[in-house]
């Protein structure tokens, strides 16, 4: 960390760093826990020089999270040009991943029950956000089946497409079933405040709970965006979804045809990142519905 950045951190952190260990799981960033000589520890983030500096956003939806819901999230305390300074959540994985699930649900259930300001629909966000180190198209929207469209399953293909992860046979299938998504979709849901990269790996889980949540990609939209996202990349026990449910109950739809196409997002965001198996994935999601 370069001289300048390290004091002004220290500043503001009101303590010196002693000590700094890299932790795993930063896909896009280098990730380490920093000691202070306070005894206190913090989390630095620093966009690797192939990625997007995605830290000022980071903060914006951290704080947003902070503000407007109960969910457990880091407290953002630094953030220049190509760093960001988080609190520290500790954490030791689950001992019992049945209690530490519903726990989960609880939390996500209650930040499901966030709303956005104003009485008419609103899907989206009031700024573009990421979702890892891609960009997430948020322009608001009345209609959540357009928003859906255009905004997620259209843009994350499109660019999959461009990029040559997805061939264009596929893209034409993607935009085959948009058009059937009016009739599939709910046009008008109750439209939630989402984490959005809702998977194991961003939940802390400690012993019988969880502890708190990282790495948002936040919007709002339909709450089973989320639920399919922990469907897909798993990590969770089913006791996930029954106690959620106990708070905010799952529509049958949501099991039997939403959330395949809800599914398609992440699984095109995959695609974008990684190509290979994903795309297979979508293939047969594609099918159940030509």
């Amino acid at each position: 960390m370069a001289g300048s950045i390290s004091s002004k951190l220290e500043a503001a952190l009101g303590a010196k760093i002693v000590k700094s260990r890299p932790l795993s799981g930063g896909d896009i960033a280098d990730v380490s826990l920093l000691s202070l000589d306070d005894e206190r520890s913090v989390v630095a983030k620093r966009p690797r020089m192939d990625q997007p500096d995605t830290t000022a956003v980071e903060k914006m939806m951290l704080k947003h999270l902070g503000s407007k819901s109960k969910l457990p999230v880091p407290d953002v305390l630094f953030q220049t040009k190509g760093l960001l300074v988080i609190s520290h959540i500790a954490h030791d994985g689950a001992t019992d991943l049945k209690s530490a699930s519903a726990d989960a649900a609880r939390h996500i259930a209650g930040l499901h029950s966030v709303r956005p300001k104003g009485s008419r629909p609103f899907f989206g966000f009031d700024k573009d956000t990421y979702i890892g180190p891609l960009p997430q198209q948020n322009k608001a929207c009345g209609n959540w089946v357009e928003f859906f469209t255009e905004h997620r399953l259209l843009a994350m293909a499109g660019s999959a497409t461009r990029t040559g992860k997805m061939p264009t046979e596929l893209m034409a299938r993607v935009e085959g079933l948009a058009e059937k998504l009016p009739d599939l979709l709910p046009a008008a849901p109750a439209s939630s405040l989402l984490h959005g990269d809702l998977w194991s790996g961003n939940m802390l889980l400690d012993g019988n709970q969880a502890a708190g949540f990282i790495d948002p990609a936040i919007s709002y939209g339909h709450a089973e965006m989320d639920l399919a996202f922990i469907e897909m990349m798993g990590g969770l026990a089913p006791e996930f979804f029954d106690a959620y449910a106990e708070i905010n109950p799952i529509e049958p739809e949501f099991h039997t045809i939403r959330k395949h196409i809800y599914k398609l997002w992440p699984l095109l965001v995959h695609v974008r990142l990684f190509g290979g198996g994903y795309v297979q994935q979508v293939d047969a999601i594609l099918a159940q519905f030509e």
